[in-house]
């Protein structure tokens, strides 16, 4: 009796730590702030009233759903990054996002990417070579050749709660890239490939700004991967 008893709290134990990964992707979606931005596969949404129509169109076409997290880190005392996945009856999900702990503990998210998981392929020796050359052409200081060939034409940048969109606006905000003395190395610390044209990845500058980043990364038609999405605090 003894010896059920403590298996019993065991798997109980074992239940919660599961239980304390996993929630229900409703309870994820409670969490975006009413001015909560959402990057879908159709673009970005940034009206109220378009990213409630959003979440809850998915959740209806997305019954007995979960999310879980995957990946996480901390930007600073009151914001991180996170990574997971949101998994219904047919449908799979992959979510990244930036936790404003600022905010009230039941809406605290600001920023939401979230792309249908389709066939994913790894290519992890691509973006190594892709993120090789945005280091080379940061630390040459051509922030404006850097977004020319690695940024799509509608990426966005999102930084502090604003959104710029297009090469010409990241490029002129990248413009302290031109500094002889800037310099920058990114260290990927996780990566998702999402489907054979989309992959997500959070990882850690160093050097000039030794915080972590977040991109999205797309390929072209041209066969070239290329950021959709770049933020960093």
């Amino acid at each position: 009796m003894r010896h059920r008893f403590f298996v019993s709290i065991f798997l109980s134990v074992v239940a919660l730590g599961i239980q304390a990964q996993t929630e229900t992707g409703k309870t994820l979606f409670n969490q975006l702030r009413d001015d909560a931005l959402i990057l879908t596969e159709s673009g970005l949404l940034t009206k109220q009233q378009d990213t409630k129509q959003f979440v809850k169109e998915l959740l209806a076409s997305n019954q007995n759903n979960s999310y879980t997290k995957e990946f996480g880190v901390i930007v600073n005392s009151s914001l991180s990054y996170e990574m997971g996945q949101i998994q219904s009856n047919s449908r799979s999900y992959a979510v990244m996002f930036i936790r404003n702990d600022n905010n009230s503990l039941s809406q605290n998210i600001e920023f939401l990417v979230i792309y249908e998981r389709d066939s994913p392929m790894d290519v992890s020796a691509t973006l190594e070579s892709r993120r090789a050359k945005w280091m080379e052409l940061c630390n040459s200081h051509k922030a404006a050749e850097l977004v020319k060939q690695l940024y799509t034409p509608d990426a966005y940048y999102y930084n502090r709660g604003r959104v710029l969109q297009g090469t010409e606006a990241i490029s002129q905000e990248y413009g302290y890239m031109n500094d002889p003395n800037y310099s920058l190395k990114l260290t990927p610390k996780h990566l998702v490939f999402v489907s054979p044209n989309v992959a997500y990845e959070i990882g850690r500058c160093s050097g000039s700004y030794p915080l972590p980043y977040m991109l999205l990364w797309e390929k072209q038609p041209n066969g070239n991967w290329q950021v959709k999405m770049d933020s960093n605090y």
